[in-house]
């Protein structure tokens, strides 16, 4: 190798290996399969859709073309090969022999008619492969399947029956044979029975779909109707008006004129004929002669009994489709047949019957007043409540006794009743005395199929209600999320976190329909969540586009969290025009029919935003991307229904900041092992004297309360959503507005307000960088720039923060590499754009 001052010269045998070394690394770095890289590259699916859907318009072509022409082509077809056909140039089918062959296969040859549903079925995954088709691909491709094996079957019993009517076997080969085996084996009643039984578990395949479109054609001809019948009530209200205005325009002239001119005419056409016409000179005498008040309503309402009735026809409809206009608008007859949940999924968990018994309690209660009489403090009374995990003893002090003195003995408590978990609360807000909570040794599990059968939970009225299990004096504890309305969960790993999490979700999915609650869920985990995916179709919303429902993928969270970001401005726009303030107030009038939704309004599910762990989150993404849509959910989605809940086994001042913790009023501490801890989520201490096992601190409405977790398990989750799984659900999740980096703004380093992202900013040499680093010809990071250009450090800085503004690449994860996220197709189309 030729090398000058010890450097290897760049010959195009090292140009090579070094880009072969770049895609192994970058190969390895990823850890993808490279078979399945391939397969779910952007190039790969459009070159695959772009073939489906072609082939799906070529069929339907030839198909079509072949009920005209099938006739003199089959002839040609089945007598000589494609090319033979080609070369005599005699094929009239619009696909030309190609097309003649694969007619005459599938439609008489194949499934006849039901070869329709085959075309269908590849415009459908044509479709899906461009991500414009909301579907799921094995649904569509078992419907279509059936379908096409049904209506073959269908016009095969026809052929077998009535003989055929046409060129071809309408129902194809498959259809003819399929019949006539089935009537050979059982009779026509037996081909009958095969039919009606296809047809049957077609319906039972597509009873969703159908019922969408029944309900809106349904709901498209009351609306077209409706439409026509206000168009006619103006109309008429219009040429009532205009009657009127020309009634008043006569009035002076009826006063004097109606009398003699009835007279003349009576006198004038009747001089001669009087006699002959007697009949109509009584009438005229009877119209002329009265001049009472009585007689004018005769004259004036005799030419109008005809009009009367339809007039009346008129009022009624326009009155019943004002009714229907009024009716209050339902947000739940999409799914009007859902049904709850039943407490019988949930585990009953017997009551052992083990308590604190009386000899116990008075025996702490003796402990408790020996130590502190041994330290000088004499107390009045103490009273006792017995809860699930701690009992709780009350005591007053006597006069004169500083709180600061009892507090300081927290730890010669605990060692005189050999208990851990010794908790003093001076005083207990609210009563003016002094709790000491001591752990019981038996302790009792709660049951989250009790805490749902409360009365209390049932006969509640919150709109987000989440009970969490009970407190030391057994009642249960339910709060409002919507008035929390963040929630930041807190605790040691196998302390109750993930416990707490499902029964807050549980909790709602027992008290709110689906088209009331949705849930955006990030697991970065990957476990947590995974049971809930069955609740696509009825409780989740995800981002357009994606085919996950639960977030695990870090990049796509952040994504998710800026897309909520662009949701919660949308509804803040639409309360702007209902001025309105808050959701319940929109939904109101909207529910009241006061708002067009021609004009975008629509009914507003609220979002319960769930994030396992935060800490892995920002550990992985970086602190500034996760803190920025985060704190501007919680600072303002309240009043548009989106809530968050922010949970993380690490709660460090570095983790759970400022910004983040001035929003989140509502509090949930399980056990921690340090008081800086509890004093990072609670503001005080407290947390790191919990027993575990579900047991925590809420701090909700200023009070904190010591509550005993209801236990719901991973079998009781999964029943739940299975049981909602089977049930009939909407076409598809909750759409949120799909995230792209316009949508930032100025708000950081990635909007155009700083210049990075604007054209007339870039650097000169953006374009060949851009390009190397989609080729992989360059590694992305800032000091690879800076050698291979020669250029300072501050300008290779700035290339790559306008590669990241551009999303070119991956914003920074701290020790890992840098993401090249465009391929060269999408890089031409940005620099020609």
């Amino acid at each position: 190798m030729v090398e000058v001052e010890g450097t290897p010269l760049n010959i195009p045998g090292n140009k090579d290996k070094e880009k072969k070394r770049n895609r192994k690394q970058k190969q390895k770095s990823s850890g993808e399969n490279p078979i399945v890289a391939f397969f779910t590259d952007k190039r790969f699916r459009i070159v695959f859709g772009t073939i489906l859907m072609l082939s799906a318009i070529f069929l339907l072509i030839s198909g079509i073309s072949y009920f005209a022409y099938g006739a003199a082509d089959q002839s040609l077809v089945t007598a000589h090969p494609i090319l033979a056909n080609a070369e005599s140039n005699n094929i009239k089918n619009y696909g030309g022999p190609l097309g003649a062959f694969l007619s005459e296969f599938f439609f008489n040859q194949g499934f006849g008619i039901g070869t329709f549903f085959l075309i269908y079925m590849l415009a459908a995954l044509s479709l899906k492969v461009f991500g414009k088709y909301k579907y799921r691909t094995s649904s569509t491709i078992l419907i279509s399947m059936v379908a096409m094996v049904t209506v073959s079957s269908l016009f095969g019993f026809l052929d077998v029956e009535m003989g055929s009517l046409t060129f071809f076997a309408v129902g194809g080969a498959h259809g003819h044979y399929l019949n006539q085996f089935c009537e050979s084996v059982a009779g026509p009643f037996g081909c009958i029975a095969l039919n009606i039984l296809l047809l049957v578990i077609l319906i039972a395949l597509t009873i969703n779909s159908l019922t969408h479109v029944y309900r809106y054609v349904k709901e498209f001809i009351a609306n077209y109707r409706l439409k026509q019948l206000q168009k006619k009530h103006e109309q008429e209200i219009e040429r009532r008006n205009t009657f009127d205005e020309s009634d008043n325009e006569k009035k002076p002239e009826e006063k004097a004129a109606p009398k003699k001119e009835h007279r003349g005419i009576a006198f004038k056409h009747d001089d001669v004929e009087v006699v002959e016409c007697e009949p109509k000179a009584e009438v005229f005498e009877a119209v002329a002669e009265p001049e009472t008040p009585s007689a004018a309503p005769v004259i004036t309402d005799q030419p109008r009994p005809a009009e009367a009735p339809a007039e009346a026809v008129e009022m009624k409809e326009i009155e019943k489709a004002d009714n229907i206009a009024e009716k209050p608008f339902d947000p739940t007859a999409e799914l009007s047949k859902y049904k709850f949940p039943p407490t019988s999924l949930l585990r009953d968990i017997p009551d052992t019957g083990k308590s604190v018994d009386v000899d116990e309690q008075e025996e702490n209660k003796a402990t408790i007043t020996k130590t502190l009489s041994d330290y000088g403090i004499e107390i009045r009374s103490i009273e006792v409540c017995v809860g699930p995990t701690v009992t709780l003893y009350e005591i007053i002090p006597a006069e004169g006794v500083r709180i600061s003195k009892i507090k300081n003995l927290e730890d010669d408590i605990a060692l005189s009743l050999s208990a851990l978990g010794i908790r003093i609360i001076a005083p207990i807000p609210g009563k003016g005395t002094i709790g000491i909570e001591v752990p019981n040794k038996d302790k009792r599990t709660v049951s989250m199929r009790d805490v749902i059968e409360s009365k209390k939970f049932q006969d509640c009225k919150y709109e987000l209600p989440i009970a969490m299990g009970c407190t030391i004096s057994n009642d249960v504890f339910i709060a409002d999320l919507a008035k929390m309305p963040h929630i930041l969960v807190a605790g040691a790993t196998g302390m109750g976190k993930s416990v707490g999490l499902n029964a807050i979700v549980t909790s709602l999915l027992y008290k709110k329909h689906p088209s009331e609650l949705k849930f955006v869920m990030i697991d970065p985990k990957m476990v947590e969540f995974s049971m809930y995916s069955k609740l696509e179709y009825h409780y989740i919303a995800k981002m357009e586009g994606e085919d996950e429902c639960i977030v695990t993928d870090m990049n796509k969270a952040v994504a998710t969290l800026k897309s909520l970001v662009a949701e919660m401005e949308n509804r803040l726009l639409l309360l702007r025009d209902a001025n309105v303030r808050n959701i319940k107030e929109y939904n109101t009038k909207f529910i009241q029919r006061r708002l067009n939704p021609e004009k975008g309004h629509k009914f507003m599910p609220y979002i319960v935003v769930i994030i396992d762990e935060l800490a892995d989150l920002i550990m992985n993404i970086g602190r500034k991307e996760v803190e920025t849509p985060i704190s501007r959910i919680t600072q303002k989605a309240r009043a548009v229904g989106i809530h968050m809940i922010l949970a993380t086994q690490r709660p460090s001042t570095d983790i759970i900041t400022g910004v983040i913790k001035a929003n989140c009023p509502g509090r949930i501490a399980f056990r921690v092992t340090q008081m800086v801890d509890s004093r990072t989520i609670l503001d005080r201490s407290g947390a790191q004297q919990l027993i575990g096992r579900g047991d925590m601190l809420i701090s909700y409405n200023n009070e904190i309360t010591r509550v005993q977790c209801a236990f719901v398990d991973t079998p009781e989750v999964e029943a739940i959503a299975n049981y909602i799984d089977e049930q009939v659900g909407f076409d598809s999740a909750y759409m949120l507005p799909e995230y792209t980096p316009d949508m930032e703004g100025g708000n950081n380093s990635g909007g155009q307000g700083g210049g990075l992202g604007s054209i007339s900013d870039r650097d000169s040499l953006f374009e060949e960088v851009a390009k190397q680093l989609v080729n992989g010809e360059l590694n992305p990071s800032t000091s690879g720039i800076q050698r291979r250009y020669s250029i300072g450090y501050n300008r290779a800085g700035r290339l790559m923060d306008q590669l990241e503004a551009a999303g070119i690449v991956s914003a920074s994860q701290g020790g890992k590499p840098r993401q090249v996220l465009m391929d060269p197709i999408n890089l031409q189309s940005l620099l020609d754009n």
